[in-house]
């Protein structure tokens, strides 16, 4: 039973709201890239580093764990105290998350459920581009989707977060959308802007 609290939001969809708002207000006050991130995945420790640095503020980023995919092998480069993980994905994006984001993330890649809980991803460098319809057939370019400086919103309950585009062709990427609608891997899209 969904308890209406204000203007027929829910407390989890005003305490969602509130911490999201609190969020992007300080992302938007630290300034975040200006550019997309390229493809590359350095194999470099030194160079590699310097790209997850540019996936969250540096606060994150300072006592995330690091850890970095060679020959199939994943290994940390960084012991980190704050509960986030910081890596380069397969297509180059930098991305931070916190335990849920990074357990959501790898259920993308095993195709698997995503656990039930909200996690939460950076990737300030922005992204290298997807299609929004289905995690499995970027080779297609369909309903294709590039987002700048953004952070997510993962896990099940984004389905209940109303007043987001839901659809697969994204009219605007520099507003909040939800990516991957009505897919088990849907997950809320927060861009934000650097500090003029």
């Amino acid at each position: 039973m969904r308890r209406v609290i204000c203007g027929g939001l829910s407390f989890r969809e005003i305490a969602m709201r509130i911490v999201l708002s609190s969020t992007l207000a300080l992302l938007v006050g630290m300034g975040t890239a200006l550019a997309f991130p390229t493809a590359e995945v350095p194999t470099s420790e030194a160079a590699y580093v310097a790209k997850v640095k540019t996936a969250a503020p540096e606060g994150i980023v300072a006592k995330a764990t690091i850890v970095m995919t060679q020959d199939g092998k994943e290994r940390s480069l960084q012991t980190g105290t704050n509960g986030f993980t910081c890596f380069i994905a397969g297509d180059g994006t930098p991305l931070c998350g916190d335990e849920a984001g990074i357990a959501w993330f790898k259920a993308i890649g095993s195709k698997s459920d995503p656990p039930n809980k909200i996690g939460f991803i950076y990737m300030l460098a922005g992204d290298t581009g997807t299609t929004n319809h289905d995690p499995y057939q970027k080779e297609t370019h369909q309903h294709w989707v590039q987002t700048d400086p953004h952070v997510m919103i993962v896990g099940p309950m984004v389905r209940e977060m109303s007043g987001y585009p839901r659809t697969a062709d994204v009219a605007d990427p520099t507003q909040p959308y939800v990516m991957y609608p009505g897919t088990k891997y849907e997950h809320l899209m927060l861009p934000v802007t650097s500090a003029k």
